[in-house]
């Protein structure tokens, strides 16, 4: 199991409430708002943390650059893949390389 498997099994045993909180300490480390694909809807929505909670909803659609590579929750994590904010969390970008 390795460093995001490890984190993403503790997130999901611990009470909802501590796990907000969890994932707050993730999003105030979160460079999301340096990223060149990441725009005014995406700023005015605090969509952060793409990389564990997922493609932005309604914001980003295009690739305008990424910064994840940079991000101290991707290092933090040992996160593999990029561009969370348009191709979906670490958890949906290995499933869908595992699958095809």
């Amino acid at each position: 199991m390795d460093t995001f498997e490890q984190w993403l099994d503790t997130f999901w045993q611990i009470p909802a409430r501590e796990r907000k909180e969890y994932l707050a300490v993730k999003k105030a480390a979160c460079i999301c708002p340096e990223c060149p694909s990441y725009n005014r809807c995406a700023g005015e929505s605090k969509e952060l943390a793409y990389c564990i909670s997922g493609k932005s909803p309604l914001c980003i659609s295009e690739d305008r650059g990424c910064t994840c590579r940079r991000c101290p929750v991707t290092s933090s994590l040992n996160l593999t893949y990029h561009d969370f904010c348009f191709k979906g969390s670490e958890a949906v970008q290995r499933y869908e390389h595992e699958v095809h």
